[in-house]
Order: structure tokens, then C-alpha cells, then sequence
């Protein structure tokens, strides 16, 4: 009987702690590669919301995922930006303020956390309109962070 909350005890330490050392594990080349790979990710969810919301008849079924990818993602947008992984550990398109106005940086990511909730609500509402409107707050909030955050291609 013992033997069962020291083993919960352990999941609840240990797994996180290795989990944790192996995040960090990751070499800025290859933390800058996993930050591409999830916003690629979100641009095609955002996408797929767009594509699919117009016109009079949405496509709910595809709507819900993609509203959800967006959603999931905006939230902790800082743990893509770790320190070290800007412009010194590589090619990136992650400008140095990102680091140095971490506070600017920081209000923009809650932007994209507290308007990306209200699009995938309004998708499972089945709300057009409201999807419409959320998804130009949405937007606003990512343009907001490239302008300020993002070199240009």
C-alpha cells in the first residue's frame, strides 16, 4: 500500500523535472527549428479558419479543429522565446526585441491569449458573424506582434 503514493510522488517530481532538463536539453539551433515548426503549424490553422469561414455556409466541421490549433497555441507564447535562441544562435526571423522589450513582448502574447479564446467560442456557437469578428481580432493581435517582433522575409 506504501508503495503507491511513493510511486505517485515520484510521477509527481520526477517525470516533470526530466521532462524539464530535456527542454532545456535542446540546443538553441534546435529550439529555433521546434519555434518554426509551431508557428508553420498556427499560420495553417489560422488559414484553415479563414479558408473555411466564408461565404454563408461555413464549414463548422473543419472550423472547430482549426479554431482549437489557434486557441491551444496562443497560449504561453513566451516558451518559444527562451532566451539565447534570437538572431545570436542563428538564422530567425525573431527580432532582438522580443528579448530586450520583454515587457512590449510580453503584453503582445496576451493579446494573441485573451482574443484567440473568443474565436474558437464563437466557432463552436456556430456564430458567423462572431467568427468573422474574432478572427479580425485574432489577426490584429498577430499583426501587432509581427510588426514589432518579426523581421520581414
Amino acid at each position: 500500500m506504501l508503495r503507491r503514493p511513493q510511486l505517485r510522488f515520484c510521477a509527481a517530481v520526477f517525470v516533470p523535472t526530466v521532462l524539464a532538463v530535456a527542454a532545456y536539453a535542446a540546443t538553441p539551433v534546435e529550439a529555433q527549428k521546434a519555434r518554426h515548426e509551431h508557428y508553420e503549424k498556427l499560420g495553417d490553422a489560422f488559414k484553415a479558419v479563414r479558408d473555411n469561414s466564408r461565404g454563408d455556409s461555413p464549414n463548422w466541421a473543419a472550423l472547430e479543429p482549426a479554431a482549437k490549433e489557434v486557441a491551444d497555441a496562443s497560449v504561453n507564447q513566451q516558451q518559444w522565446f527562451a532566451k539565447g535562441t534570437g538572431p545570436e544562435a542563428g538564422k530567425t526571423r525573431a527580432l532582438p526585441e522580443i528579448w530586450t522589450k520583454s515587457a512590449d513582448f510580453d503584453a503582445a502574447a496576451k493579446m494573441f491569449a485573451d482574443r484567440a479564446p473568443k474565436l474558437l467560442a464563437a466557432v463552436k456557437a456556430k456564430d458567423a458573424a462572431g467568427v468573422q469578428a474574432a478572427f479580425k481580432e485574432v489577426g490584429g493581435s498577430c499583426k501587432n506582434c509581427h510588426d514589432s517582433f518579426r523581421a520581414p522575409e
